[in-house]
């Protein structure tokens, strides 16, 4: 039978406990999705939508087409690319063979956001048994098992599997440390250059450009760098942890995946407007120039969140910015995955200039935002050091630096 049914759970703000918002049945044959709040639910006086964009609090069921039948806050939650192999090698099966409820049923308490999927109104809330960053050497060996195409232990798979709808495809998991959650993100086995402590340099740089980061550390296990990205959607208290509501850049826009000619940072400030304030509009300006400068090509609409307090959406954290290698002599003309201005996902300073009015901002602020990325960006180089990479890493990450040592004229 292709319909299944499973139950939403949501974390009302200040609660460590989720209830029950209502009925989710997916039809995996037809890739159609829909739901159905819960009169009990609707009834409460602090409810909120578990999709804010796509589910506003109603009685009638509405349908979504998108992403598999997926609501975009549902896929928010959902395993991500990695998280599925973890997943699928738990269960000893390919993971085009796994359903999407499949999916959404075994991620667990670690997930991102303040949703839960269950067979059930009663089915039992999930334990949050992260492991102790202590055990991360456990851990990293089983994720190059399953690099590798290996079997592993089902208890270390286990504690791998904490934490996989955030990050995209690089082995990582959710660790406990210092009374927070944190993304751990470990080598993969085909590096050849040292990433973790490339996204902890950028992530850095990012920071000292004026663009709010969550905190991140960078430890070692044995000879391998692990990066540390604290996670912003928990917050630990005295009954547990609570949870704040995350939607993707995608899922604010609605957008399926597929769907790659829709993506464009100028309709996702469009739609902010709508939801925050204007200074937030220009830090999505001044991360698109970041991640040209840096040439981050994997800057696509999940790699952009909302977070949801309450009645009150903002953009979260930055996350996931690493630049793309190229090699020397190749060109420095590029593209990145959504379209910046005019010329569309052409990477340069003049084209992400063309759409600025739409961010809230004249040509000269865009420009001078444009200028101080500049400046602060230009001697990354003995920046990178100074965050521990080594001289040969730095010579191959210069071809894709080249915008941070050029002069802007508007």
């Amino acid at each position: 039978m292709a319909e299944k049914k499973i139950v939403v759970f949501i974390y009302l703000p200040g609660e460590t406990v989720a209830v029950p918002a209502g009925i989710f049945t997916h039809d995996s044959d037809a890739g159609i999705g829909s739901f159905a709040y819960g009169h009990k639910y609707i009834e409460r006086e602090n409810a909120l939508p578990v999709d804010p964009v796509a589910l506003p609090l109603g009685d009638t069921p509405i349908a979504v087409s998108t992403n598999g039948g997926l609501y975009g806050a549902f896929r928010d939650a959902a395993p991500d690319y990695w998280g599925r192999l973890v997943i699928a090698a738990e269960a000893k099966l390919h993971p085009e063979a796994l359903s999407e409820i499949y999916f959404l049923l075994a991620g667990n308490a670690t997930r991102v956001g303040n949703l839960d999927f269950r067979i059930s109104p009663e089915t039992p809330e999930p334990s949050l048994v992260p492991p102790h960053f202590n055990q991360l050497d456990r851990i990293i060996e089983v994720a190059g098992k399953i690099e590798a195409g290996e079997e592993a232990e089902n208890h270390l798979l286990q504690l791998l599997r904490q934490g996989t709808s955030m990050g995209g495809a690089r082995p990582k998991c959710t660790v406990e440390w210092e009374d927070a959650l944190w993304i751990a993100k470990f080598p993969a086995k085909d590096d050849t250059l040292n990433i973790p402590r490339i996204e902890y340099a950028t992530m850095k740089l990012a920071e000292k450009c004026g663009i709010q980061i969550p905190e991140v550390r960078l430890i070692q296990n044995g000879d391998k760098d692990i990066f540390l990205t604290r996670r912003f959607d928990r917050e630990k208290s005295e009954n547990g942890w609570k949870r704040k509501g995350f939607i993707s850049s995608l899922s604010l826009m609605q957008w399926d995946e597929r769907d790659r000619l829709l993506w464009n940072y100028a309709s996702i400030a469009d739609n902010m407007r709508r939801h925050m304030a204007p200074t937030r509009i220009h830090e999505l300006f001044r991360r698109m120039i970041f991640n040209i400068l840096v040439r981050n090509t994997d800057d696509h609409p999940r790699n952009h969140g909302m977070l949801i307090d309450g009645d009150n959406m903002t953009l979260s954290p930055a996350y996931d910015i690493v630049p793309s290698i190229t090699r020397s002599g190749i060109g420095t003309s590029f593209r990145i995955a959504m379209s910046v201005g005019i010329q569309g996902r052409e990477a340069n300073l003049d084209n992400a200039m063309s759409y600025s009015a739409r961010f809230g901002l004249s040509p000269d602020a865009a420009a001078d935002i444009i200028k101080k990325l500049q400046a602060s960006t230009k001697n990354w180089q003995d920046f990178f050091r100074q965050c521990g990479l080594n001289n040969d890493d730095v010579v191959v990450l210069a071809p894709s630096l080249f915008f941070c040592g050029q002069s802007f004229r508007p």
